[in-house]
């Protein structure tokens, strides 16, 4: 190889470097996002839900927030005394935050065993449906987690995106978690009448954090 060819050689893998460094750290340079605070977005009540106290609830493993990183954590009860519990988390741009992981991690890790999983709706949003079984109880868990634009059900499609990341062009992400615990069968219909009032209620700067444009 002459040196011609040795030097054009060397400077095309430098520029393969540096479109590689560009592509794994894409938001290397931006300013810190601030955290909203989810705490005073979510509703205190609604319909015939209201906020109770939080007690035995899977949560996710506790962790430093990240810039830009929120997460609220509620009970609520209906007039009947039925019992939802809701997990809301939001990460800035890029973010790879822990609690933006799929609940399915936060059961198996606790000793849950997934038994059944199927893809469902809340209005028009995407969702997850979970039978979570452990020695203990068993529970319902409905979650919807979002990635920019686009609503995520499969653990594919979030390591596709962050592969070509996707992410890249993404404002933001949310997850919203619900889960009751279940006495002979999981009450997704209870969920999804929980979700129903829970996004009519909020107002549009919670509903753009948590659901972007899909409601």
């Amino acid at each position: 190889m002459t040196a011609l060819a040795r030097a054009a050689f060397i400077a095309a893998l430098m520029m393969l470097a540096g479109a590689a460094t560009a592509i794994v750290a894409p938001g290397a340079g931006r300013e810190a996002v601030a955290a909203p605070d989810l705490e005073a977005l979510l509703p205190e009540a609604f319909g015939v839900w209201r906020r109770v106290p939080l007690a035995d609830a899977v949560l996710p493993a506790e962790a430093a927030l990240g810039p830009g990183e929120a997460v609220a954590y509620r009970a609520y009860a209906d007039d009947l005394g039925r019992i939802v519990t809701l997990v809301a988390a939001y990460g800035p741009p890029l973010g790879d935050s822990v609690r933006l992981h799929r609940p399915e991690t936060c059961y198996r890790a606790q000793g849950f065993a997934i038994i059944a999983r199927k893809v469902g709706e809340a209005g028009d949003i995407p969702v997850v449906n979970l039978d979570a079984q452990s020695s203990a109880r068993r529970e319902a868990v409905t979650y919807w987690l979002r990635e920019g634009a686009d609503f995520s059900v499969r653990a594919a499609d979030s390591q596709w995106r962050r592969l070509t990341r996707r992410r890249a062009a993404a404002a933001d992400g949310a997850l919203v978690r619900v889960s009751s615990i279940s006495a002979d069968r999981p009450q997704f219909d209870l969920h999804a009448e929980f979700l129903s009032g829970f996004t009519a209620a909020l107002d549009p700067e919670a509903r753009r954090l948590l659901a972007g444009e899909g409601l």
